[in-house]
This record gives structure tokens, sequence and C-alpha cells, in this order.
């Protein structure tokens, strides 16, 4: 009996240091899915890790090392971060997401933004559940293009940075967290000169 209490105890001991990284590499709903060409996709909220397995990594790893942080921005970016929530929007099937979100998430890295503060969630390209995932947060969101960068403070939206930045992501993410007149592509606020 005293041994089988003990294992129960390291048992519920080792389950509980395993919870945080289990939450991180593994949220609960998350899907998997071939579409009608037989690509995978991701669906559903999830984590970086996800998106460094195959076949996934194939396009992630490379755009993140390729990547060259402007660290010199990133030194005024990274105290403004604290107390934000940052969600990406994007699809794995898109070719902004996949040149965007490593490139995003490296400059993140560089700052050292709080993965706890990070939300990915992965959207269809299938037609009947076009640009939505499958707990729908994108709903009231006005997410019409990928990725889209949504940067918040108290539950409440900053700013954001829709398919590619302005300028860079450092100076968007900037702007946006300075408060300063930031208006993201495909905005109806954004002229464009003749």
């Amino acid at each position: 009996m005293k041994k089988y209490i003990i294992f129960l105890c390291l048992t519920l001991l080792l389950t509980i240091n395993m919870l945080p990284l289990m939450a991180q590499s593994d949220p609960s709903y998350f899907q998997k899915i071939k579409d009608a060409n037989g690509n995978e996709q991701l669906l559903g909220a999830c984590s970086r890790i996800a998106l460094q397995q195959a076949p996934f990594v194939n396009w992630f790893q490379p755009n993140y090392d390729s990547y060259v942080v402007d660290s010199a921005t990133c030194k005024f970016v990274e105290p403004l971060l604290k107390n934000k929530k940052i969600t990406i929007f994007l699809g794995t099937w898109c070719g902004d997401s996949k040149r965007e979100v490593p490139r995003i998430l490296k400059m993140l890295d560089c700052c050292n933004f709080p993965a706890g503060q990070l939300q990915l969630i992965m959207v269809s390209n299938i037609d009947s559940s076009y640009k939505q995932s499958p707990t729908h947060e994108e709903w009231g969101r006005n997410i019409v293009r990928v990725p889209t960068i949504i940067i918040e403070e108290g539950g409440r939206e900053s700013g954001r940075i829709v398919e590619y930045p302005v300028i860079s992501l450092e100076k968007d993410l900037l702007a946006i967290l300075r408060n300063n007149k930031y208006i993201p592509n495909y905005s109806s606020q954004r002229v464009v000169a003749d």
C-alpha cells in the first residue's frame, strides 16, 4: 500500500510539473486536416511548436532563420510590450502567413515576449469555412486577410498589422505600441497616392 501511495504521489507530482509544458505544446482544440489537394493544414488555437513539426517546419524554420531582426528598434519595442497580448490569425496554407509569422515570432523572441501572452489561431482556406477556425475566435474580429496580428491591452485592441507590414514589423509594432497614427494595409482609412 505504501508503494502504491508513493507511486501515486510521484505520478501526481510529475503530472503537475508537466502541465505548463503540455499546455504550451498541445492546445486542446487544434485540428490537423488535409485540404482538397492533400496538403496538411492546422486549424484552431495552436502553439508555435506545431509549426516546428513536419510538414510546416519546411517553411517555418527557413523563414525564421533567415529573418534579420531590427534589434535597434526592438530595444524600444520590448518595454512597451509589457501587459500586451498578441493574437495572430494565420493560415498554414497562406504564402503571406508562411513569410510573416516566422518573422514576427523571431522579432518577439528578440523582445523576450512571454509565450503566455501570444495566441496563434489557424484558419481554413476551405470554401465553407474560409478564414474561420473551428471554435470561431475570428468572429467579430474582422479577419479578412491573413496573417492578421492583433495587439491588445486590457481586452481592447490597440492596433493590428494586416497581411504584411507597412514599413517593417518592428517599426509598425513600435508605432502601434506608441499609439502613433498607424493605418494597416487594406484599411478603409488608408489613402493610396495616384
